[in-house]
């Protein structure tokens, strides 16, 4: 028996040490040769659009081959995880090596290998990193169509989009950098993290709480309204609240307004302004940790509603919001084409983004955009976008990501009214998505549409100017003039549908119409 008992584990051990290898291997993809052909074959653990991830034997690996694929191994699976790093084009490799072993270059940036140690390091690089799970992607079916939608009056959609204000939104992503570091694994990213955790408790949400996750990061704050008709259909916002900074300062001093106290301050606002309001579906408020260091915080969540099996129907995902010089303040809303299709979600986004705020986007459809939160909730079969700036901040991952006058070129924050046009759009979207409505009980008076700057007259010449307004605004609005590096140089009285300047001195200046708690904007350039 003793003899028997020892065969029985020498045999054990001897399985677990020539245990059949896997590797980390990547296979392109074509017309007739899809990740849905791939997925029976070898497990599909990411989808970058021209190729995909696997993690696989090797006789999954020649099965792959035998059917036509090309297949690339990059590494063997062991005790390093594997990253995505997307980094600028001008980008030295060299910056990398002393951290991790790069094992190919793709049109976004690298893959790597790496410990966990060493990605800490990696995090003070301009560089955005995604983790590469070791459990399979969902796959999904492709269908673009849109879900049946509550009916919502556009009135009372008017209502909420006019609640959003500037001002608020400016002063929490001023509060969040106030916390002078929200690195990954700080105390100060905890005490962060309570603080969202207490706004979003006191914005009506039905329940409020941290999610731990992991013993070495802060938890993810999460804020639920739980819907009255089908609440097991969810619809998200989201931002990080994490952040980065050059890896000699960032347990003390990495400010992130951009990145991601901008994203953060979407789901703040759009919980304050739903603070009175039910929903038919639920909603989810969300903020999330350990984005730095790969997404982990929200892997970790998206892997728990697809094992818990829940509904999640969308997912707007906001990461540097607040960012964008003058005329170069467009906004990306980026999504996936597959795997899953999230075209319905995006071209609703715009669509409410057209209607109901002066957002300016642009759709960006790539599967290879995976390095925001977003990407967890792709991984698990569900329809997601990332809506993050065009015009990218210079003090990324740098101590001059902080709050700057408006349209200042170094800093991280100099477009507040952009990331209040976007957060807008998103309130107009879970809106309808989600079928809001008063909380029974409570009833307010509905604004008329807001006024918003129709005309400009001249746009460029010598004063005075005048501005026509429309429709007719009402009797508290404002207009204000900004000159091209922030300062408040004027405050215009309204007669009627107009609104006139004498002029300053010859300059770029800046009008902004409040009306409603909505804001428009235009400007002139003055001449001699």
């Amino acid at each position: 028996m003793k003899n028997l008992f020892r065969i029985s584990v020498l045999l054990f051990v001897c399985g677990a040490v020539y245990a059949a290898p896997t590797f980390l291997a990547r296979v392109d993809l074509s017309t007739g040769r899809s990740l849905t052909a791939v997925a029976p074959i070898a497990p599909v653990v990411a989808d970058v659009g021209k190729f995909c991830l696997v993690n696989a034997s090797d006789a999954e690996l020649s099965s792959l081959a035998a059917h036509g694929f090309k297949v690339s191994v990059l590494d063997r699976i062991g005790s390093e995880n594997h990253y995505f790093v997307r980094a600028a084009a001008d980008f030295d490799r060299a910056l990398l090596t002393p951290y991790c072993r790069v094992l190919a270059q793709y049109s976004r940036g690298f893959i790597v290998a790496a410990t966990d140690e060493n990605v800490h390091f990696l995090t003070g690089l301009q560089i955005e990193l995604s983790r590469i799970s070791r459990k399979p992607m969902v796959p999904s079916a492709d269908s673009a169509r849109m879900p049946s939608l509550p009916a919502v009056d556009d009135s009372l959609v008017w209502l909420l989009v006019n609640r959003v204000n500037a001002d608020s939104v400016l002063a929490t992503i001023s509060r969040l950098q106030a916390f002078r570091t929200r690195y990954s694994t700080s105390e100060s990213l905890r005490q962060a993290c309570s603080w969202m955790h207490g706004k979003l408790a006191g914005s009506g949400c039905d329940s409020a709480f941290l999610d731990t996750w992991s013993t070495q990061y802060p938890p993810n704050v999460v804020g639920v309204k739980t819907g009255t008709v089908s609440p097991e259909l969810i619809y998200v916002i989201d931002g990080h609240i994490d952040n980065t900074s050059l890896w000699e300062t960032r347990d003390t001093l990495a400010p992130g307004a951009d990145d991601n106290a901008s994203g953060t301050a979407a789901v703040i606002e759009a919980a304050r302004v739903f603070a009175d309001m039910d929903f038919d579906c639920t909603v989810w408020f969300l903020g999330f940790s350990g984005e730095e260091q790969g997404l982990l915080g929200s892997e970790a969540f998206a892997q728990g509603c697809r094992n818990r099996g829940d509904s999640v129907c969308a997912v707007l995902n906001f990461d540097m919001i607040s960012y964008g010089r003058q005329d170069l303040d467009s906004f990306e809303v980026i999504g996936k084409p597959s795997n899953p299709n999230c075209s319905w979600l995006m071209d609703f986004y715009i669509a409410q983004a057209d209607t109901f705020s002066a957002l300016k986007t642009i759709r960006i459809m790539d599967a290879s955009a995976r390095y925001s939160d977003h990407t967890s909730f792709w991984d698990q079969g569900y329809v997601a976008f990332c809506g993050i700036e065009d015009d990218f901040t210079p003090e990324y991952h740098k101590l001059g990501d902080t709050v700057g006058p408006l349209y200042y070129v170094n800093c991280g924050t100099n477009n507040w009214p952009m990331a209040t046009e976007a957060i807008k759009a998103a309130v107009a979207s879970l809106a309808k998505l989600a079928g809001v409505h008063p909380r029974t009980g409570v009833t307010e008076a509905t604004p008329a549409r807001p006024a918003r700057i129709a005309r400009v007259v001249p746009t460029v010449g010598r004063a005075p100017v005048t501005l026509r307004l429309s429709p007719k605004p009402a009797a508290g609005a404002r207009v204000e003039v900004f000159a091209a590096a922030g300062s408040l140089v004027d405050v215009l009285p309204i007669s009627g549908s107009t609104a006139r300047w004498r002029g300053a001195a010859a300059g770029v200046y800046l009008f902004r119409l409040t009306d409603y708690g909505s804001t428009s904007a235009a400007k002139v350039v003055l001449t001699d």
